[in-house]
């Protein structure tokens, strides 16, 4: 049966005067059972109380069999009136009868949100076009608005990442037409736009691992691809350091701007809107002054990271510094592999790895790939 106001459902009719006792009695009989179907209000008409009841069979059976010598009831239908304060406990719940049992495998198991804003990923199976799957996938968005209170907009990916910006298409499946957003994290706030910045939420946890490391007080840190400033605001808002955040995207260095003013740091952020690359330009005055200072450095490109290693040994201390070095690995061994590039790229270039300080899966990226994460000392090798 449809979970829809529109559509009659079954109600449990007893008499107020027992209301109360049958209750008590079916708490202790079902106590791992929700009987009664919490999605919908209880109805009340002249001496009588209707209980909505779970569609649940089984479990039904079981109740008639239990109340049927204790208590006088009717079985009733009537209109279902949606109870507003009910939270549903899954995106599974949520949808039950409400999409084909074909599509249930479809339902995404996982999805990002970003302030009130959540972004969801679907497989093969209901990626098209037609009338039918835009019906399932416009109910299971409001499903996520149903179970998520604070999410006001649902948007599908429509693209991998990619381009310059690292930017990914996205198309409205439900909820307001906007895609600005106010994000928390770690005791700290972010706006940012979904569509014209890159945001991940699912790096919450190692942020908050590389911001609560012991850092020297005044350490130099360059966070050579900020966005709109997630680790910089977050390692600034812990400790008293000085950050050089640079992004290509001039919209991420906007919204960097005003994140740098809604939160209390401790240490100074620099921002800049220009190419990273542009550093080991001669005529860069901020890239000499930058030019073997850098304490520590943070690479969270993960697809071209390798790509700009001379960038940050041009940047790094030559007697030696930490950098925080993101790559999407190929399984097996995805952390050893990474180790490698690392080192013979460092090694083209006359700096080595000096010590690993942490080496470790992230967390997985595509069924080949997994997001990997080096802390290594790196150190100038004298000619």
């Amino acid at each position: 049966m449809r979970i829809n106001e529109k559509h009659e459902i079954r109600f449990l009719m007893l008499r107020k005067r027992v209301a109360q006792h049958f209750i008590q009695s079916i708490k202790v009989k079902f106590k791992n059972v929700q009987i009664i179907d919490q999605k919908y209000e209880i109805l009340y008409e002249n001496e009588y109380i209707l209980f909505p009841l779970i569609d649940d069979q089984e479990h039904l059976g079981d109740l008639y069999d239990f109340i049927e010598k204790k208590f006088i009831f009717k079985l009733v239908y009537r209109k279902g009136v949606p109870n507003l304060n009910y939270k549903y406990r899954s995106l599974q719940e949520a949808l039950k009868n409400k999409i084909p049992e074909i599509y249930l495998d479809s339902i995404p198991q996982s999805y990002d949100i970003i302030g009130d804003i959540a972004t969801v990923e679907f497989d093969t199976f209901i990626l098209s076009n037609s009338v039918e799957h835009i019906i399932y996938k416009k109910i299971i968005a409001d499903a996520i608005i149903s179970v998520n209170k604070n999410v006001k907009s649902v948007f599908e990916k429509k693209s991998e990442i990619k381009g310059t910006y690292r930017l990914r298409e996205l198309a409205l499946l439900a909820g307001k037409n906007k895609s600005e957003t106010t994000h928390k994290e770690n005791d700290c706030i972010f706006k940012l736009d979904v569509k014209k910045t890159y945001f991940s939420p699912r790096l919450l946890f190692e942020r908050r691992r590389i911001s609560t490391l012991k850092m020297n007080e005044n350490e130099i840190i360059v966070d050579m691809f900020s966005g709109v400033g997630p680790f910089s605001i977050q390692i600034a808002n812990q400790n008293k350091v000085i950050i050089y955040a640079f992004d290509i995207n001039p919209i991420a260095y906007q919204f960097l701007k005003e994140n740098i003013k809604l939160n209390k740091l401790k240490g100074k952020i620099f921002r800049h809107n220009i190419n990273i690359e542009d550093l080991t330009h001669p005529e860069s005055q901020i890239g000499k002054n930058l030019h073997n200072k850098a304490d520590r450095i943070i690479m969270n490109l993960p697809e071209k990271a390798l790509d700009f290693i001379n960038t940050a040994c041009y940047l790094m201390k030559k007697s030696g510094g930490i950098l925080h070095f993101y790559r999407f690995s190929k399984r097996p061994n995805p952390v050893e592999k990474a180790i490698e590039l690392l080192k013979t790229k460092l090694g083209s270039l006359n700096w080595n790895i000096e010590k690993t300080l942490n080496s470790k899966v992230v967390k997985s990226y595509s069924p080949k790939e997994d997001l990997i994460v080096l802390d290594v000392y790196i150190q100038y090798l004298e000619s």
